[in-house]
C-alpha cells in the first residue's frame, strides 16, 4: 500500500526519505566536480616526440603521482589538489624537473627537454 494509505506519518516518512536521496545526489555531485586537477601535453626533445614509456611525475604538496608518455611523446597526470607543483621526466640518463601551477580544470604543458652541460633541463613550450 503507498503512502496514502499509511495516512501523514507514512507521508513524513517519504518526505524525509526523499529529502535525503535529494542530499545524497548533491554530495556525490559535488564529489565529481571536485574530482582531481589534472596536466597534460607533450615531451619533446630536439623538435621531436620524446619515445613511449618516458616517466612524467607530478608532485603537489608532497604527494607524486606519475603517468608515462604515449608513442607520440602524450603524457596525462592526475593530481588530488592543485597549485604550485613540480613536473619531473625522467630521461635517459638523467632526470629534469620545473614549476608549474594546476587548476582544478586540466591544464596543457607542453615541454621541452634540453642537455646543457652534461644536465638535462625542462622548458615549456
Amino acid at each position: 500500500m503507498g503512502a496514502a494509505g499509511r495516512g501523514f506519518r507514512g507521508q513524513e516518512e517519504d518526505t524525509r526519505m526523499k529529502k535525503t536521496l535529494v542530499l545524497a545526489g548533491w554530495g556525490v555531485l559535488a564529489a565529481a566536480l571536485a574530482g582531481a586537477a589534472e596536466i597534460h601535453g607533450s615531451v619533446t626533445d630536439g623538435g621531436k616526440p620524446v619515445a613511449a614509456g618516458v616517466a612524467v611525475r607530478l608532485d603537489c604538496g608532497g604527494t607524486t603521482t606519475a603517468a608515462k608518455t604515449d608513442s607520440f611523446g602524450s603524457y596525462s597526470v592526475k593530481a588530488a589538489s592543485g597549485g604550485e607543483c613540480t613536473v619531473s621526466v625522467d630521461y635517459k640518463d638523467g632526470s629534469a624537473s620545473t614549476k608549474v601551477t594546476v587548476y582544478d580544470k586540466p591544464t596543457k604543458y607542453d615541454f621541452a627537454l634540453k642537455q646543457e652541460g652534461g644536465k638535462w633541463t625542462l622548458e615549456r613550450r
